[in-house]
This record gives structure tokens, sequence and C-alpha cells, in this order.
């Protein structure tokens, strides 16, 4: 038998990850699915199985235990999240508040989204463990770092109200957006309904009241 070539190797390995990453997705989907409709701490990995329309024992060749799958889940989304929000974040041109509106825009368009299904901000984390939660926790910093980021330049350049705290302020703005994907994910408001909702608040909160270097106005009282 002849060898197979190194290039017939690697698109043949192409193909069985590939083959690999839709079992994987098949299953988190059908977990986040039951999750959903029945509850995390109900389903069984033989529930699960069913579900997905798999064997049990090819099940067990991608996850441990339901949970895990559900980890995979709140990974996969938050990548997702986090790749809108740093693109979103990235420098412009733009001034720190108006990149600031544009992740809270790209978040609310996230969560509108038809492919955000039962993502991770609507996964009931009190059905998960003590260290399942940790790990939601810590993977949500990938979130709040870029928000972080351009809230302190907004400080920097003067369009965000000077003394405010990024690390504070930033991903109180993340929240704001957050508490409002149920609406969004049902289809009750629009991203731009949402947009404009959450940023009422946030510009009325830490918008800079004028350019650095104005000067204000003066009366003829004033002066007196």
């Amino acid at each position: 038998m002849m060898p197979r070539s190194e290039g017939a190797g690697t698109a043949w390995q192409a193909a069985v990850d590939a083959h690999k990453a839709r079992y994987r997705d098949r299953i988190v989907d059908a977990a986040v699915e039951l999750a959903a409709t029945e509850g995390a701490s109900r389903i069984t990995m033989a529930r699960l199985a069913q579900h997905a329309g798999i064997g049990r024992a090819t099940l067990y060749k991608y996850f441990a235990d339901v949970e895990e799958a559900l980890l995979a889940h709140v990974q996969r989304e938050l990548d997702r999240c986090g790749d809108v929000l740093e693109a979103a974040a990235a420098p412009s041109g733009a001034t720190g508040l108006e990149r600031l509106r544009g992740c809270v825009a790209a978040l609310a368009e996230y969560f509108g989204s038809g492919g955000h299904q039962h993502g991770w901000a609507s996964l009931d984390r009190a059905e998960l463990s003590t260290a399942a939660n940790r790990v939601v926790t810590e993977r949500m910093s990938r979130l709040i770092e870029p928000v972080v980021a351009v809230f302190a330049d907004g400080v920097d350049d003067g369009s965000i109200r000077p003394g405010l705290a990024p690390q504070t302020y930033g991903p109180l703005v993340l929240k704001l957006v957050v508490s409002l994907h149920e609406e969004l994910y049902r289809g009750s408001m629009t991203s731009e309904e949402a947009v404009e909702i959450v940023w009422q608040l946030v510009s009325t909160g830490v918008a800079a009241a004028a350019p650095q270097g104005a000067t204000p106005d003066v009366t003829s009282d004033d002066a007196s």
C-alpha cells in the first residue's frame, strides 16, 4: 500500500475534526434546549443522548456529564459575544463615549440575533455547581475587558466625565444591556429600542457635560 501523502493526511484530519466539531455542537445545542425546557438539573446523560440523536457511548466520548456540555455552550457563546465586543471597541478615531455606544449597540444586536438562542445570559446558573459558576464568572472577564478599556479611553479623551472608575462603571454598562436579553430574544423589544433605553441612562450618567477646554457661557448677571 502506498503511503498517504502529507496533503491527503492533512485533508483527512481536517475532515475528521470538522465531523467531531459538528457532533460536539449538536450535543451542546441539545443540552441547551433541554435546559431551557426541562431545567438543567433534570437532564440525564441518557436523556441528552436521546435528544441529540446519538448513542450514550458516543456522548461520553465528548462530555463526561451534562454540566460539561452546558459549560461548553457558555464558552461558545462567550467567545462569540467577546468577538463582537472587541470589534466594536477597536480604535477607530472615535471618542471613547462613541465607542462605548458602539459596544452597547453590538451587544444588543447579539442578544437580538436569531443565532442567539438560549445564550449564556439565559442559562439558569442557580442550577449549576459552585465550580461551574466559578468557571462562568472567570470567562465573563473577556466581555468586561474591552468595555472597561473603552470607558478608560473616554475618561482620558474627555468624552466621559472624569473621576468615574472604568473598572466599576464599565461592567455596569455591560450589565444594563444583559438585563434586557430576554426581551431582545423574545422579540418584544428591538435592538434599536434597547440601545436607546440603555443609552439614555448611560449618557446621562457618564457623558462629559462639555468638551474639554470649552468655556461656559457667562451672562451679565454672572459677571456682575
